[in-house]
Parts: structure tokens; C-alpha cells; sequence
């Protein structure tokens, strides 16, 4: 995104983005050297050749205390060129078109611009974690198998994050990754009937299964959440963006994400409802 200028009100000196700018009536003088007023005369009409300048007017209005604000829009500077061709019934008349910039943008340009960066941050931040061996594992469908792999990356995360834990059995990692108490009593749950289903005397239940997946999604939500949550925080983008409504902001996020992670997971209902909580946990006012 271009740095922008902003607006500043003259009468309450206010600075500000506006929602919107209007176009105001404009006039072109025509080529028989008549008067041709508003937009659409200068785009649609047949035979209408402009000046070499013409001036197209815009309006907007101070949020604060509604005063007008006129300035012009852009510069368009027209110079007549002639066609390269052999024959001289062929030369018609051309025109060139210089636009100079408008150092302006008005509120959803600002938002659009905003949302890409924080979008590029948290894909940024996600690069601090190995999404790969946490994505892997949705294309395993026996439940079991699913689970050993489940458990043997928590493992892998537990010693990359806790170095000096290495000696501890798996439960007690668990115990330290502060992880919330309801995902954690989960996890140290379903350990326990992974080591009774490798011994053989025990088979899963349709309930087990079910917590499998919703272990597996809830912890990666965790690790991503770690790794966003800052990003995402309502009074750090306040005050970086002070300009854009935080609400807006939040709503645009939340397209991003629900994208992103219903690619991610593809578990049915169980996972779109833990990913609407994850997201409206994540995002505060």
C-alpha cells in the first residue's frame, strides 16, 4: 500500500480518511467551443474533444464536524498524436492521456490496505511453526493411526520446547505446555487409552474417536492461537491503525482465517464450531 495523505479539516483541524468521496459536477467545453457539463458527457459522448486540461471536481465531508471539502481529483493533460500509417486517409486523430496521482484514499482502500499487511503478519508468524507435520495428519483416516501420529508430534513439540524436560514422561510435558485445562485434562486422557490401545486391550469407541479429532483440531488451534493472538490483539492494531473501526478489522480477519483453516481442517461440524469459538477467542475488542 502507498503511503497516503491524510485529510485535515480546516475549519476543526481534525486529521481523517473519508468513508467516500462524490463526484461533483464538472463542465468540458466541447469542440464547436459549447459547454458540456457532468461526467458522463466527457465519457459516452461521440465528438467531444476536451482541452488540454481538465479539472474534475470532488467533495467529501469532515466526520467530525461536516464541514464540506472541494479539491480536484485528477489532471488529465490531452495531446493530440497522429496514427503511423502509410496513407494519409488513414491518419486519424488520437489523444494521449496523463493522469497525475491522487494523494488521497478514502476509507475502504485504507482498510484494504491495512488488512494485507496484517494478513502478510500472521502468515509471517505462522512460519514459526511447523504447520506441516500437524497438517499431515488429516490425511490419515483410521482413527488409531491418527492418534499414535498425534501423539508422537506432541512429543516432537514437548522436547523442541521444553529442552530441559527431555527425561519426563509424556504427561508430565503435557502438564507444562499451559495449555487450558479443558484441552489439557483431553490430552492426558486420550494418552492414557493410547498406551492401553497399543497394548492391545483396548479398542476405541465411537466417543474416543470423536475426542481424537477434537484433540488434534484443538491443539493445533493452540499452537496457532501462541503464534496470532499478539498479531491480532484489538488495542496493538487500535493503535497502529487508529484510523480503521476495529470491528471492520475483526470482520475482514475472520474471512481470512475461516478460510484458512477450513482448508485446513475438514472434519465436519465439530470442526467449524471449534474454529468459530477459536476465532471469536482470539479476536477482542
Amino acid at each position: 500500500m502507498n503511503k497516503k495523505e491524510k485529510l485535515k479539516c480546516p475549519l476543526c483541524s481534525i486529521k481523517f480518511i473519508p468513508r467516500t468521496f462524490y463526484p461533483e459536477e464538472a463542465t468540458f467545453t466541447s469542440s464547436n467551443g459549447g459547454l458540456l457539463s457532468g461526467f458522463n458527457g466527457y465519457i459516452s459522448s461521440s465528438g467531444v474533444k476536451p482541452p488540454e486540461v481538465i479539472l474534475s471536481s470532488w467533495i467529501t465531508y469532515c466526520p467530525n464536524c461536516n464541514f464540506v471539502l472541494r479539491f480536484m481529483k485528477e489532471v488529465v493533460k490531452k495531446e493530440k498524436i497522429q496514427s503511423q500509417s502509410l496513407t494519409n486517409k488513414d491518419i486519424k486523430e488520437k489523444y494521449n492521456n496523463y493522469y497525475f496521482g491522487f494523494p488521497f484514499e478514502d476509507y475502504s482502500q485504507y482498510l484494504s490496505g491495512v488488512i494485507e499487511k496484517v494478513k502478510a503478519n500472521i502468515k509471517k508468524s505462522l512460519t514459526g511453526i511447523d504447520l506441516n507435520i500437524w497438517e499431515s495428519m488429516y490425511e490419515i483416516k483410521d482413527t488409531f493411526k491418527l492418534l499414535v501420529r498425534f501423539y508422537a508430534n506432541i512429543e516432537k513439540y514437548c522436547d523442541a520446547q521444553l529442552p530441559n524436560n527431555n527425561g519426563e514422561d509424556l504427561s508430565s510435558k503435557i502438564k507444562l505446555l499451559k495449555l487450558s485445562s479443558d484441552l489439557e485434562k483431553l490430552l492426558l486422557e486420550l494418552n492414557e487409552i493410547r498406551k492401553h490401545t497399543i497394548q492391545g486391550n483396548y479398542e476405541l469407541s465411537s466417543d474416543d474417536k470423536e475426542n481424537v479429532n477434537h484433540a488434534v483440531v484443538n491443539f493445533t488451534l493452540s499452537l496457532i492461537e501462541k503464534h496470532v493472538k499478539p498479531i491480532v490483539n484489538g488495542k496493538k492494531l487500535k493503535s497502529q491503525y487508529n484510523y480503521a473501526d476495529i470491528k471492520d478489522l475483526n470482520s475482514e480477519i475472520k474471512v481470512f482465517f475461516n478460510g484458512y483453516l477450513n482448508g485446513l481442517f475438514n472434519h465436519g461440524k465439530s470442526a467449524n464450531h471449534q474454529i468459530k469459538t477459536f476465532l471469536d477467542q482470539i479476536l477482542v475488542n
